[in-house]
């Protein structure tokens, strides 16, 4: 097994590059490796393992997750090997056997298979692992469309929206930690608003996104919180020193405070907003026109067939442990985590129509 000091030559590697620049991340395994030698030795420890049971292929990138900034400014490197551990063993009880083989053979899983608008061939949600560069989560969830043949020859298939997220431990108590939503970032490959709008019902893809979230944490019986953007790495030095991360940081102030006063989340501690498990708003049809109610109606009904779809096909794929499981793996070494989240945060209420506000925000959903 390599030793804690082989990060520094990983980091200089040019094929471990990303947004970080090689130094910067040398620098940082260095850091790792002087005051927090025990964790990263521990993580060392388990990625070794991993690869020699062959769930990861590639042990210097993997080790590098811990060493890499995460999407909240507040973890330290001890508190990120504990939620990459943490991920690490939940992974292996969430998924079924044939579903987690997949997971780690770096193949997308198809999650579910939305009913395809006309001209498409299918419309999907698929779950993967995440590049280890990413900084938002260990686990990406797509909204995958690609138009059929008869429409345009030889199309490929587009990513409408991408949400990133985790799952440790909060104060005890399994968290899906949500540490990025965005919609389409490819320069070619997009659809239009309006496209997207007439495939979606009305919905906006990085809200659908967080409303499948919000089922999948009710479906592991996890807590679901979001990225404060107040605790972006883009606030702070050295990336605030540039003006266009200073841009980008504003810009991500307005879309993730838009979407989080959507869901009516409020702040927790550590960098971290709480969502209710469920989104229970009340159809105001009566103050609204007939054009409005209509198509308020036509959004509440297609969201009430896709989540009476995905609750049907998560259990095809997906499994829950025992109420009287525990998971008492390597991450207790590491002591507890730093964040409490009261008990009354949940909601128990159904969620039987979507919101009534689909643009929310001072500005749009990216």
């Amino acid at each position: 097994m390599p030793d804690i000091w082989s990060g520094i030559k990983w980091a200089l590697d040019p094929a471990n590059g990303s947004a970080v620049s090689r130094l910067h991340l040398a620098a940082r395994a260095l850091r790792g490796a002087l005051w927090h030698g025990k964790a990263m030795r521990r993580w060392m420890a388990i990625v070794f393992e991993l690869r020699s049971r062959g769930i990861v292929a590639d042990l210097p990138s993997e080790y590098l997750r811990a060493v890499r900034p995460y999407v909240n400014s507040g973890t330290s490197m001890s508190t990120r090997v504990v939620q990459l551990i943490d991920h690490a063993d939940w992974l292996e009880t969430a998924l079924k056997p044939a579903a987690f083989e997949r997971i780690t053979s770096g193949k997308p899983l198809v999650l579910a298979s939305l009913q395809a608008p006309r001209g498409y061939q299918y419309m999907r949600l698929q779950l993967q692992r995440s590049p280890v560069q990413s900084p938002e989560g260990d686990l990406m969830l797509t909204l995958v469309l690609q138009r059929s043949a008869q429409v345009q020859q030889k199309a490929l298939p587009v990513e409408a929206a991408t949400l990133a997220f985790s799952r440790f431990r909060i104060d005890g108590q399994g968290c899906l930690a949500i540490g990025g939503v965005r919609g389409q970032r490819h320069p070619v490959l997009r659809l239009s608003p309006v496209e997207l709008g007439q495939a979606l019902s009305g919905w906006k893809p990085p809200v659908l996104m967080v409303r499948v979230a919000q089922e999948l944490a009710r479906f592991w019986g996890l807590r679901l919180v979001g990225l404060d953007p107040s605790h972006h790495p883009l606030h702070h030095w050295p990336y605030s020193s540039s003006r266009r991360n200073r841009d980008a940081a504003q810009q991500i102030d307005k879309s993730y405070g838009a979407i989080w006063k959507h869901f009516d989340a409020v702040r927790g501690p550590h960098g971290w907003m709480v969502l209710p498990q469920n989104s229970d708003e009340k159809l105001s049809a009566t103050a609204l026109s007939p054009e409005k109610r209509a198509r308020q109606t036509l959004r509440a009904d297609y969201w009430i067939r896709t989540r009476n779809l995905l609750r049907s096909e998560f259990s095809m794929q997906l499994q829950r442990l025992a109420p009287d499981v525990q998971l008492n793996g390597a991450t207790v070494a590491h002591g507890p985590d730093t964040m409490q989240i009261g008990q009354d945060d949940l909601r128990d209420s159904d969620d039987n129509v979507p919101s009534r506000v689909l643009d929310t925000g001072p500005s749009s959903l990216i």
